[in-house]
């Protein structure tokens, strides 16, 4: 009954375990760990478009932990050949494939409490809070800070310049190794992050 009251009213009280867990993990004010997180869709249309891939990799004291890592693939109805031409993601090839709310479920868990970091990093974490809508949960909690504002405090401009990850790592001679992959470009993000932060 209390479920279907939630529903009418467009609320969600009995969230499920993972989510209570997850919002446990706030209450230790504390945590400096840096999550560098990055998405691969089917385009960039929120709403629209679903997310193939999601990856991520943590820092410590701006030191990356290869180790501590979190890389998935979706399983999606949805698949566009323009964006596959980018990420190469092709449906049901290559990857073992989860279920979008047991990818969200297992991303909840890999964060935490922890910063979220990335490149033009709204765009991701819109996508992540519409699928966790779709779940009937509330958004993402977590801090969340974006690479392109940390190059405009870099080159001490006071508005984002819109730069690229490709243009960051050239000019900070990072090879762009696994470009296009969600987890190969929160690895390529981190070292730029690294970049930036020392210089800051």
């Amino acid at each position: 009954m209390m479920y279907w009251l939630d529903n009418l009213f467009g609320k969600r009280t009995n969230h499920p375990d993972f989510w209570k867990a997850y919002q446990e993990e706030f209450k230790h004010t504390n945590n400096q760990r840096v999550v560098v997180l990055d998405c691969e869709t089917t385009g960039l249309t929120p709403g629209e478009d679903k997310i193939l891939s999601i990856g991520a990799v943590a820092l410590h004291q701006n030191v990356i932990y290869v180790e501590d890592h979190f890389s998935v693939f979706l399983k999606q109805k949805l698949i566009k050949p323009e964006s596959i031409a980018i990420h190469g993601i092709v449906k049901n090839k290559r990857n073992t494939l989860t279920s979008e709310m047991e990818a969200i479920k297992h991303l909840l868990k890999f964060l935490g409490s922890s910063k979220i970091l990335g490149h033009h990093i709204q765009f991701d974490i819109q996508m992540i809070n519409l699928a966790l809508k779709n779940m009937e949960l509330p958004k993402l909690k977590n801090k969340v800070e974006d690479t392109d504002g940390l190059y405009s405090k870099f080159k001490g401009v006071h508005q984002p310049m819109h730069k690229s990850l490709d243009e960051l790592c050239d000019e900070f001679n990072i090879p762009k190794k696994d470009r296009h992959t969600a987890l190969g470009d929160a690895f390529l993000t981190a070292q730029v992050y690294q970049r930036l932060v020392v210089s800051l």
